[in-house]
């Protein structure tokens, strides 16, 4: 299963690689477009741009909960023994979790109701809007998966996962 995950990672990072460089080049090419060549309308490429951005951001945050390189109070975790530093991520997994499923769930509910609406865009590509929601949802999903991935190994008593260990 580890391997499924790890493979499932360096997926998620070649996606987010890849719409970064499409990002990069959209925004030059608009940039172009409006300075260089003024008569070649290209009124799309910033909320493409956005859209990309956006699917970029979510799509990391599950990478950076696998690799617990989130935010945390070292200081009052460090300070905390064994059982407190397993109830402290053990809190955390059930909180992140929680909100997880809240915005997977939130997140969903846009997107129907923007495919029930039909919203698009107003540049002249006229994009669907449940593309760009859909982001939330998915973001979230994935996260969910690395959360489930860090529930086990809590049971196991395994922090690896964890950058900071339980072991001292």
């Amino acid at each position: 299963m580890k391997t499924v995950l790890e493979k499932l990672d360096a997926l998620i990072g070649g996606v987010v690689a890849v719409l970064i460089a499409c990002a990069l080049v959209l925004a030059t090419l608009g940039i172009l477009s409006r300075y260089a060549l003024s008569g070649f309308n290209l009124d799309w490429t910033g909320e493409v741009v956005v859209f990309i951005i956006i699917w970029a951001i979510l799509l990391s945050l599950p990478r950076i909960e696998r690799r617990s390189a989130h935010v945390r109070v070292d200081f009052l975790f460090n300070k905390m023994g064994n059982s407190g530093r397993l109830v402290s991520l053990s809190l955390a997994v059930a909180i992140g979790l929680c909100i997880s499923a809240l915005f997977v769930w939130s997140g969903w509910l846009v997107v129907s109701e923007a495919i029930l609406w039909d919203e698009r865009t107003p540049s002249t590509l006229r994009v669907p809007l449940w593309i760009y929601y859909l982001a939330l949802s998915t973001g979230f999903a994935l996260n969910t998966i690395f959360l489930i991935e860090r529930v086990f190994a809590l049971l196991r008593r395994d922090v690896s996962t964890h950058h900071e260990s339980l072991s001292d």
